[in-house]
């Protein structure tokens, strides 16, 4: 999955908010401002979300050093450990350790004087453990300005969590296990190495899945049987909220998962105030994105809602629905054909707004609007969304998807639409090749049938 201005980088799938920003979001979820992107029809389009690119990621290796002990024919080294490979063997205590729950074992290694050191691997460990992790692994390679007395390296954590299949470990960002990476100062205090510095910035490389919203932020967590939410303390109160929600959305999404045999351990929802808004995951400017799933290669993803942004109940519950549903299409797959974002999004426009029909909600009057403007699109594959395309574009991009999937489950059936689905998304075949196998139709054929039955809807 690639942004086409950014390659190699998985792209964030957002849900905008229109109108003016309300206040904070009150524990009844109040009513969202006067719309803002559909100002003729007065149409709140809730749901309608802009592909917005991650920051490029650029590619780390790590190779394998040559300062590796040598072994003679009984397996014995042949010299003892340099200071670098003894910096490697603490990083890979502590994720054993970290996988253990042992969070004295996690923090051995930490300077103990250097008190706000201390409190971020401690507040990692925390974070991670109630995030379920259940596979951690570092690799290292060590930097300049290493001396006999200290050894710089730059090391990242490759997690999974929740017991998914973790993938083999790969050298980029974008492959194998979400990773981040550190550089780490180790000093040679008396005869242990020590942890002394940890740096997530400067002579880092960029990685667009930091800072995570578990780095070096307490967080508040509630869980239930399929979701875990959390959120900085100043947002305890309203994780229930979403959490409830959350968890009925989850029984929807999880039918469409078996569909296409991709179940989800577990969903992560994280509630950001402003602080995480602008921080977690790069940050979000646009002052209309209420919420976005953040894709954790092929381990799932996790879905970040913006707080201030609020909106009424019945509107969460969509935009929560809408991104899980981005977590049970894409992830585990290798969709990369950025001419699919139609479906990308309207599958999720679809199962989001479950069980209501396109014609039900603020997608039918987009379209209206849409044909009145500019006429009926020839396809319902409309191209993808360019830099800077108007509120009308966007708008219309996720309401056609919404109403392309609702006639494809309406003509095939719901399972054939999944079918077709996973593999245009999950398994990077053409529409075409995909229809023929799922609806044994063309898909020109398919397109032709849902462009008549989407005009006499509208």
């Amino acid at each position: 999955m690639e942004d086409p201005s950014h390659p190699g980088v998985p792209p964030a799938h957002f849900v905008p908010q229109y109108g003016p920003p309300p206040p904070a979001w009150p524990p009844a979820f109040a009513p969202p401002p006067p719309p803002k992107r559909s100002p003729t029809t007065g149409i709140l389009a809730a749901l309608a979300a802009v592909l917005l690119a991650a920051a490029a990621a650029a590619v780390i290796f790590w190779p394998g050093t040559d300062e590796t002990a040598q072994a003679d024919a009984t397996g014995k080294p042949t010299r003892p450990p340099t200071a670098f490979e003894l910096a490697v063997e603490t990083l890979h205590r502590q994720a054993e350790a970290l996988v253990k729950g042992d969070e004295k074992g996690w923090l051995a290694p930490v300077d103990p004087k250097n008190k706000a050191l201390v409190t971020r691997y401690r507040t990692m460990f925390t974070n991670l453990r109630r995030l379920e992790i259940s596979h951690a692994e570092f690799h290292a390679d060590k930097l300049e300005g290493s001396t006999p007395q200290k050894v710089v390296t730059q090391a990242a954590l490759g997690y999974c969590f929740s017991g998914v299949t973790c993938p083999a470990w790969r050298n980029n960002y974008d492959e194998g296990p979400a990773k981040a990476t550190y550089r780490l100062t180790f000093t040679l205090t008396g005869t242990t190495w020590r942890i002394t510095e940890l740096n997530d910035a400067a002579g880092v490389e960029h990685n667009y899945l930091q800072p995570a919203p578990w780095d070096n932020r307490a967080l508040t967590f509630v869980k239930g049987k399929r979701v875990i939410v959390a959120g900085p303390s100043s947002q305890a109160k309203r994780l229930k909220q979403v959490l409830t929600l959350a968890e009925k959305a989850a029984k929807v999404t999880d039918k469409y998962a078996g569909y296409v045999n991709n179940p989800q351990r577990r969903y992560r929802v994280y509630l950001a105030d402003e602080a995480g808004w602008k921080k977690w995951y790069g940050g979000i400017d646009e002052k209309w994105v209420i919420g976005y799933e953040m894709p954790l290669n092929s381990t799932g993803g996790d879905i970040i809602l913006r707080a201030r942004a609020g909106g009424d109940q019945r509107q969460l519950a969509v935009t929560i629905q809408h991104e899980l549903t981005h977590v049970v299409t894409l992830a585990g797959g290798h969709w990369e054909n950025t001419d699919d974002q139609w479906l990308v999004e309207g599958i999720a426009e679809y199962i989001g707004a479950l069980p209501r029909k396109p014609q039900d909600t603020g997608n039918h009057d987009v379209l209206a609007e849409s044909f009145r403007r500019r006429g009926a699109p020839e396809t319902i594959a409309v191209p993808s969304l360019a830099d800077g395309a108007d509120d009308l574009t966007v708008n219309t991009l996720y309401a056609m998807g919404h109403y392309a999937t609702a006639c494809m489950a309406a003509k095939f059936g719901e399972r054939k639409l999944m079918q077709f689905t996973n593999l245009v998304l999950r398994e990077a075949k053409k529409p075409d090749e995909a229809a023929r196998t799922a609806y044994g139709k063309s898909f020109s054929a398919v397109d032709k049938a849902c462009l008549s039955w989407i005009r006499d809807r509208v």
